[in-house]
């Protein structure tokens, strides 16, 4: 029996049925399942890439975004390094979100705030932002200790073996 169908109590939220919730959530949304918007409440804030504005509730956010989704496309997700934290009868899960449609693929950071609702988990909001690339320089600068300590065994080296001539 998936976490899905199974009745919960404040109790019985645990980091590893949260993980279970969302994995099944990620399933969804790759098969393109008509699940997917069941996951969040009616009444689930999102902010996503799609939309420049925040978006209201579940009705809302299918209609916005149900005639992309049903566009037959392949699409794979993947969670990564999630972090769950436990807020009663509250869970806040953040992590980096890689999505591939087709052959592009986006980077995200992801928020998601699940709550209890009905005996069962559901999503009362979700936060995508891209994922920047790195903005450090390709080749990184060397410490300072770093560059000494090279220094010092460059010129320990050619102090024992004498400098050309």
């Amino acid at each position: 029996m998936s976490i899905v169908d199974t009745e919960l109590s404040v109790a019985e939220i645990t980091q590893a049925n949260a993980l279970e919730f969302l994995d099944n959530y990620r399933k969804a949304y790759e098969n393109g399942d008509a699940s997917f918007f069941s996951y969040f409440t009616p009444d689930a804030t999102f902010f996503t890439l799609s939309s420049p504005t925040r978006i209201d509730s579940r009705e809302e956010f299918k209609r916005s975004f149900g005639s992309a989704f049903a566009s037959g496309v392949t699409r794979r997700s993947q969670f990564m390094a999630p972090e769950v934290r436990i807020m009663s009868d509250m869970v806040l899960v953040t992590c980096h979100n890689r999505i591939s449609i087709d052959d592009v693929t986006t980077n995200l950071r992801a928020t998601f705030v699940l709550v209890l609702r009905g005996g069962g988990l559901k999503i009362a909001h979700l936060h995508n932002s891209p994922l920047p690339l790195p903005a450090m320089p390709t080749t990184a600068v060397r410490d300072f200790e770093e560059i000494s300590i090279l220094e010092e065994r460059v010129a320990t080296a050619a102090s024992q073996v004498g400098t050309p001539k």
